[in-house]
C-alpha cells in the first residue's frame, strides 16, 4: 500500500487502484454524490474522506492573500497551525485505519488499493497543506510522494522503509 498527495484535478487522471481520500474541509461537489461513495465511469472509488485531516476552519484565517505572497512556504502561520493538529494525531491509529481500508477494499473489490490524500491546491501552491501532510508522515517512517510526479517503485519504497528501520 502506498500512499500519495494529489490534488482533485487529478482524479480524471487515476488509476482503479488509486483511491482518492479528501482532506478538504469542504470537498468538490461532485467528489460525493448523493452524499454517497460511488465508482466513476473509469472504476475509481470516489466520496471516502478523511475529516482528521481537514484542516480546522481557524487555520483557513491566519493567512490573507497579501501575506501568501510574502510569509516563505515553511513560516506560514498556516502551515504552523496544521501541523500542530497532524501532531495531536495518534500515527499509529491513522495507520491502522488505512490497513483496515485496504483490506475491506481489496475484499470488496479483489484489488490491492493505493490511496492518494486529496488536497485543493496544485503542487506548486506553497500554500498547500500537501507539504505538511508529506512531512508528518515522513516524520513517522513512511514514505509519500506526489503522485505523477518521479514515483519510486514497490521495490524502492520497500529498500526506503527498510532502511529506515536499520
Amino acid at each position: 500500500m502506498r500512499i500519495y498527495t494529489s490534488y482533485f484535478y487529478q482524479v480524471r487522471n487515476f488509476p482503479p487502484n488509486l483511491v482518492p481520500i479528501s482532506t478538504a474541509v469542504w470537498p468538490p461537489k461532485w467528489f460525493k454524490q448523493n452524499k454517497r461513495q460511488y465508482k466513476d465511469s473509469r472504476g475509481v472509488i470516489n466520496g471516502i474522506e478523511a475529516k482528521i485531516f481537514a484542516p480546522r476552519d481557524s487555520h483557513c484565517l491566519q493567512c490573507t492573500d497579501d501575506m501568501k505572497v510574502t510569509i516563505a512556504g515553511d513560516n506560514c502561520p498556516f502551515k504552523v497551525f496544521y501541523r500542530r493538529q497532524l501532531d495531536g494525531l495518534d500515527f499509529c491509529y491513522v495507520w491502522s485505519r488505512f490497513v483496515d481500508l485496504a483490506k475491506r477494499i481489496k475484499e470488496k473489490e479483489g484489488f490491492d488499493p493505493d490511496f492518494a490524500l486529496m488536497v485543493h491546491e496544485a503542487p506548486g501552491n506553497i500554500c498547500s497543506e500537501r507539504s505538511v501532510i508529506q512531512d508528518w508522515f515522513r516524520d513517522h517512517g513512511n514514505p509519500i510522494w506526489e503522485w505523477g510526479y518521479d514515483l519510486p517503485s514497490r521495490e524502492e519504497i520497500i529498500t526506503q522503509m527498510k532502511q529506515q528501520t536499520t
